[in-house]
């Protein structure tokens, strides 16, 4: 009985340190985004002075590759940060964020090069704070857009990569009694992913 049980601890153990343990990764990265929102229309009218389309941005994403495949799914949830336009009677900003969830191709390129490819799908959520002629609120609209991005990796250790990314979403915004407008956001980060 107890050598059953310690081949059997062994075995695990034995699993636990080979590959098919470390095909799960988390990942965690910091940039910038800068958002393609309508603010040249709006400064033109005169509504808007300024506006602001760039920002501080975060990730975390996890996945999981499978076995012997540079192939991988998954999931990330992308804070974009805040976007903000005003003017003499106006002035708007918008928190956006969005989970994602998709597939990624994670390719070696040997001396420890990497490459990563990302494209899925993206709920995303937009909060704007707006003040309009003295009337102020909060308007919150969410929907679904593609994502995608391209990723250079570089291994430092084993199972743990610096990984530089470019993404890109889109995400729909909304204030009260004007239409919704959708703005191309792309971020541009620096992070490290961890295998286990």
């Amino acid at each position: 009985m107890k050598k059953t049980f310690i081949a059997g601890a062994v075995a695990v153990l034995s699993l636990a340190g080979s590959s098919a343990f470390a095909q799960s990764y988390v990942g965690i990265n910091i940039g910038q985004s800068h958002a393609n929102r309508a603010c040249d229309a709006a400064a033109a009218s005169g509504l808007l002075g300024s506006c602001d389309k760039s920002d501080f941005a975060w990730k975390i994403n996890g996945g999981y590759q499978l076995p012997g495949t540079p192939w991988a799914g998954e999931l990330t949830y992308f804070n974009l940060g805040k976007f903000k336009g005003s003017g003499p009677t106006a002035s708007a900003t918008a928190k956006d964020s969005y989970w994602g969830l998709g597939g990624a191709y994670r390719q070696d390129f040997g001396s420890g090069w990497g490459g990563v490819a990302r494209a899925g799908a993206a709920y995303g959520t937009s909060k704007v704070d707006y003040s309009l002629a003295g009337v102020s609120g909060e308007q919150t609209k969410n929907g679904w857009h593609p994502y995608y991005g391209l990723g250079v990796t570089y291994q430092v250790a084993k199972n743990i990569k610096i990984e530089g990314d470019w993404d890109n979403t889109r995400i729909t915004s909304q204030v009260p009694t004007y239409a919704s407008s959708t703005a191309v956001v792309n971020s541009y980060t620096i992070g490290a992913s961890f295998g286990f």
